[in-house]
């Protein structure tokens, strides 16, 4: 989770909210992550999940653009960036592209198309600091001319991503935001984007129209363009945020992080003085005072004394400024309640198994894990 804390970093310094104590803890958590990280650099050059070659394309772009944003808040080796960036620009193809090698390189559903991930790493190179150059000229004069048979709301975003990193005025760009907007599924105050073809990561479904979601997000804040719709992205995710403050996937939450850290950055500082209460079945929590010092800290009111049935939570806020609630529930059911799965829609089977059933102080247990995949296919991360 070193992603997630560098965008909360630099969230913390932008709006001037990091204090020495909470600085100094991120910055250990990032340190620790840092060094964990090189662990998977590639002798050579570019990284792979677990640091043996080969380097793959994808993941070499996600480390550059995770260490570019880590520049930004923490000590990066710049000589790190540009050894990445190097690797990357010289997998590049001569029309520009750069093509799957692994299934790491393609999205979930797999295929060949080069669009996907040659706007993914010409973004990451963008987003790095190089943009003279001619190889990523190149890369964007193919993505310019293949942009318009994009049809998945994934490959749209990262296209239209490359195009406002490398010019957010140009008509080109413009169009590629417009094509993006118009795929929007409404849902509820919100709306976000869909894909069938899943992400990088193998996300389907809800998370994989969370991180499409977040790209979309993120391009039309950056350039500055349609702004309910950027607006009514950041619902949706506000929304779907899980109760551990996170959403289900380390990438969902990199790019949902990203997009509404992006979007407070750039609307500055827009929030006032308020006091909000909170009221449970009529019983008043203690008034919540939010101002300067304390706008980013999330306050949390926890109700124990719930009646089965029908509750009623009230809200009330006095003052100036845009907040955002969530109301979570946790419940706990017994095993018998709980009925089983059948075996024809197990789709892991999972089996652990111990050395000993008796142990003494300071006594160690052997464990082995074997986790089997029930169905022909590929089980992939997010």
């Amino acid at each position: 989770m070193t992603f997630p804390n560098v965008l909360v970093l630099n969230y913390l310094k932008s709006t001037k909210q990091a204090s020495p104590e909470i600085q100094i803890k991120a910055e250990n958590y990032i340190a620790l992550g840092y060094q964990r990280l090189l662990t998977f650099e590639v002798q050579g050059g570019g990284f792979s999940l677990y640091g043996r070659a080969p380097a793959t394309v994808m993941l070499s772009a996600k480390g550059l653009l995770e260490f570019g944003d880590m520049a930004k808040v923490y000590p990066v080796d710049p000589a790190l960036i540009t050894r990445t960036r190097n690797w990357l620009l010289a997998q590049q193809k001569s029309d520009g592209t750069w093509t799957p090698t692994s299934g790491w390189d393609a999205p979930a559903s797999g295929g060949s198309d080069a669009l996907p991930l040659t706007a993914y790493v010409t973004w990451a190179i963008l987003e790095s600091g190089l943009k003279d150059d001619a190889r990523v000229s190149r890369a964007i004069a193919y993505i310019k001319e293949n942009a318009a048979r994009a049809t998945d709301g994934y490959t749209m975003a990262m296209v239209a991503n490359a195009l406002v990193a490398y010019d957010p005025n140009d008509a080109m760009t413009r169009d590629a935001l417009a094509r993006l907007n118009a795929i929007q599924v409404a849902d509820g105050d919100g709306a976000y984007y869909p894909t069938r073809i899943g992400s990088f990561t193998g996300a389907y479904g809800v998370y994989g129209n969370i991180e499409t979601t977040g790209l979309a997000a993120y391009a039309f804040i950056r350039a500055r363009q349609y702004p309910e719709a950027a607006q009514r992205a950041l619902t949706y995710l506000v929304q779907k945020k899980d109760p551990r403050g996170t959403w289900g996937s380390t990438q969902a939450t990199i790019l949902a992080l990203r997009a509404l850290i992006q979007s407070v950055i750039e609307a500055g500082e827009t929030s006032g003085d308020a006091t909000v209460r909170v009221a449970f079945n009529g019983a008043q929590a203690k008034p919540i005072v939010i101002n300067k010092e304390n706008a980013g800290v999330m306050q949390i009111i926890t109700f124990d004394d719930i009646n089965p049935g029908t509750n009623r939570i009230a809200f009330q806020v006095e003052g100036k400024g845009a907040l955002a609630y969530q109301v979570s529930a946790n419940y706990y059911l017994p095993w018998q309640s709980v009925p089983p799965v059948a075996e024809k829609d197990k789709l892991v089977d999972i089996q652990v198994r111990y050395d000993r059933t008796a142990l003494a102080v300071n006594d160690e247990v052997r464990v082995t894990a074997t986790v089997r995949l029930t169905k022909d296919g590929t089980a992939r991360m997010s």
